[in-house]
């Protein structure tokens, strides 16, 4: 199983890179070739990742997240998932070069410096960490390529102020459909956040039953990182009830949800930096 591991984490950022090859091929020449081309290495890249998934889970004993490297592999295979739903959902794929270049980049990283058994903290063995860990990272994605496509919006709209009507604002999508591009993502983090969090409390309230009082003593719902993960769910239910209710729309959603990204980014360097947290599972002191 080792050598079929090692074989598939070489062969992964080859084949992303052939992904991220003809999506980019589609974007300058909109060929037939090439959309068919990334239809069938999409479904070609998502089974062989999954199936690494499984087999190093198999190999290592544990759900293959609590490393920086590790970690990047599963975020390479959470865009690649996320981005797929909206492409088949809004039918648009002029997009898919920039999200899949970034799978690719992160991929590459993850194989070129992966080891074979990372130390890691036992608390990870768990198997109910890769529910919860799972549903947070496709929450998480989900709200960066919301804000990816606000920040896509806002360039297509200023092209447009200025008349500036080259490659980019040809191949991007229009600005309604960067709209429903951008809230899309939202629709799917928000019930993903919810059920993350939600699978994470059971999880910790199993998991203190289990655990020496000292050890138990530090899980608590009160931690910095489930505080902050809660308003954050507050801020992007917020907005979407704008955008159903209110007539949030165009300029004021596009703003909002790089905002709220920002915030995101910002309210977790703090919460790893500042605040003690029973979410840095790393043995070394970071994950």
């Amino acid at each position: 199983m080792t050598a079929v591991v090692g074989f598939l984490t070489v062969l992964l950022p080859l084949l992303y890179l052939l992904l991220w090859g003809s999506y980019l091929w589609f974007f300058f020449e909109e060929r037939r070739l090439a959309h068919r081309a990334g239809s069938v290495l999409t479904i070609v890249v998502m089974l062989i990742h999954t199936l690494w998934v499984v087999l190093r889970t198999m190999e290592l004993g544990r759900f293959p997240l609590g490393t920086p490297l590790g970690l990047a592999s599963l975020l390479a295979l959470s865009l690649t998932t996320i981005y797929v739903v909206i492409e088949k959902v809004l039918r648009v794929r002029q997009t898919g070069f920039l999200v899949l270049g970034l799978a690719f980049v992160l991929q590459f990283l993850a194989s070129g410096f992966s080891t074979a058994r990372p130390t890691i903290n036992p608390l990870l063995n768990d198997p109910g960490y890769a529910l919860h860990a799972t549903l947070i990272l496709l929450a998480y994605t989900s709200f960066s390529l919301s804000f990816l496509y606000a920040v896509l919006f806002q360039v297509q709209e200023r092209q447009l102020q200025r008349r500036s009507f080259g490659l980019l604002f040809r191949r991007l999508p229009p600005l309604d459909v960067l709209e429903r591009m951008s809230v899309m993502p939202v629709r799917l983090g928000v019930p993903l956040l919810f059920l993350g969090l939600a699978t994470g409390h059971l999880w910790m309230y199993r998991l203190r039953d289990h655990l020496p009082v000292d050890q138990a003593m530090n899980l608590t719902p009160f931690d910095p990182k489930i505080l902050m993960s809660w308003g954050l769910l507050i801020i992007y239910g917020v907005g979407l009830l704008g955008h159903d209710r209110w007539g949030w729309r165009g300029r004021r959603m596009s703003r909002l949800s790089v905002t709220a990204w920002v915030v995101v980014v910002a309210l977790m360097g703090i919460a790893q930096h500042v605040f003690t947290t029973f979410h840095d599972f790393s043995l070394r002191g970071g994950a």
